[in-house]
């Protein structure tokens, strides 16, 4: 008896062949998940994180901090109905967006600034100010 070592392989592309055609049955209720591009700059007394997030608005986006990670959610439902005549068009678009960032510990979460112009979110983070404590030597 002879095994083909691909055969698994080839049913998994056949099995996803399937998931993809069963997606695009459904044109008129589509989610679409992504990932927002990201830059975090250390800038000494701070740190500023930059988030691309085209094709929201300011109220979509929620900005928090959970176990010492800054977290950026967004989401943006959508819907459109066209009538004209007979003929009824509705399409209906969500997108969600989720970036958990680690951030270093000793910064201020009392003092976090943000700013969201033309689809870009600017956060502010200042880092914590500390004190030089010097040890006299014996």
């Amino acid at each position: 008896m002879f095994l083909d070592p691909f055969e698994e392989l080839r049913r998994m592309q056949e099995r996803f062949n399937r998931l993809l055609e069963e997606f695009g049955k459904f044109p008129e209720t589509r989610e679409f998940r992504f990932s927002a591009p990201v830059d975090v700059i250390d800038e000494g007394d701070q740190i500023r994180v930059v988030a691309d997030l085209p094709g929201f608005n300011k109220e979509d986006l929620e900005i928090y901090f959970e176990d010492g990670d800054l977290v950026i959610k967004a989401e943006k439902k959508e819907e459109i109905e066209e009538k004209r005549g007979e003929y009824l068009r509705r399409e209906r678009r969500m997108g969600k967006i989720y970036r958990r960032i680690a951030l270093p510990a000793g910064i201020d979460t009392n003092a976090v600034k943000a700013k969201y112009n033309n689809g870009v979110l600017e956060i502010t983070i200042p880092k914590e100010k500390k004190d030089r404590k010097t040890v006299q030597i014996e």
